[in-house]
């Protein structure tokens, strides 16, 4: 059923002009890194088991007043740990409405079950309010919440890693890109929630690249840019255009997906690379774009690994 409902939105997608070129059913060379617990061979899905409800808690919380300004955050209900790492979740839909935070409801609850915190963020999207640059400042401020959070709940804000799908894999890439924005950014954040990695499931790591038809231009207001005020607002806001970040990167993506095609997520590892920064892109063998949240076809255990890695 969640691959069904899935797939009606990748149509709906596709046929607003949110695509990309195809991309090949070939597995995709991988790039090199020295991510100790990831190899960086294609790898296949391993399907796994839902968690229980029983087994995980899960909050709805306000981080602000307007009503996308609020999370949902996911506990394992037996854990051993004091603290808990945290994923801060991000969806996708293109950065607009009416796409939310339920499209990563299922991952999030599989992370829980893993022992991690997962806190799945909603914001204001394009069409919603989420016009420049407010849908930045939302993503931050939800972010910047988890210290809040951390005062009620097993948090160790130390240790936190953003993972997103789609637009929110840009979005989490960015997260790990603010200590590069530019101070007279309205973007700029004097001391921003840290994050010790990034995971990006078929993001789009470029906003110049060929996937979301407009909606990229129109995040950054691009239409009302002079090409040299569209490079410095790229510098603080496509993930592509803000290396180095100094925090390790992994970027997943599926050998058939059309809709965010692989060699987004092969630049963008090439440039980290060459910039000094720690990356990897991990392709998927078969998956489409929908298969990296879908927990019943995605390895839901490697997603895991991959975060403890991050926040040792």
């Amino acid at each position: 059923m969640l691959k069904a409902w899935l797939w009606g939105i990748g149509s709906a997608v596709l046929l607003t002009g949110c695509g990309g070129q195809s991309s090949s059913s070939a597995p995709v060379t991988s790039s090199s890194s020295s991510l100790a617990t990831i190899s960086s061979s294609s790898v296949s899905s391993v399907p796994v088991t839902p968690p229980e409800e029983s087994e995980l808690t899960v909050k709805q919380i306000s981080w602000g007043d307007r009503s996308s300004q609020f999370g949902n955050l996911y506990l394992p209900q037996k854990t051993e740990r004091t603290s808990l790492p945290v994923v801060v979740m991000i969806h996708g839909g293109c950065w607009r409405e009416p796409y939310g935070l339920e499209l990563q409801d299922a991952l999030s609850r599989a992370l829980a079950a893993r022992d991690l915190a997962v806190w799945n963020i909603e914001y204001r999207r394009l069409g919603g309010g989420g016009e420049w640059p407010a849908l930045f400042q939302d993503v931050a401020s939800a972010t910047d919440y988890l210290p809040q959070l951390a005062v009620d709940y097993p948090l160790d804000t130390s240790r936190v890693v953003s993972m997103g799908h789609s637009a929110g894999g840009h979005l989490a890439l960015w997260l790990a890109s603010r200590e590069n924005i530019d101070a007279i950014s309205p973007l700029y954040r004097s001391n921003p929630q840290l994050v010790a990695g990034a995971i990006s499931l078929a993001g789009v790591a470029d906003l110049e690249a060929p996937a979301c038809g407009d909606s990229a231009r129109r995040l950054i207001d691009a239409q009302a840019l002079s090409p040299g005020a569209l490079q410095y607002r790229l510098s603080n806001t496509s993930p592509i255009n803000m290396l180095p970040t100094g925090v390790p990167t992994v970027l997943f993506s599926g050998t058939r997906d059309g809709i965010v095609v692989s060699s987004i997520s092969e630049a963008y590892v090439d440039a980290a690379i060459k910039a000094g920064d720690t990356s990897e892109h991990l392709p998927i063998t078969g998956a489409d774009h929908f298969d990296l949240i879908d927990p019943l076809f995605m390895d839901v255990t490697l997603l895991a690994d991959t975060v403890e890695s991050m926040v040792e």
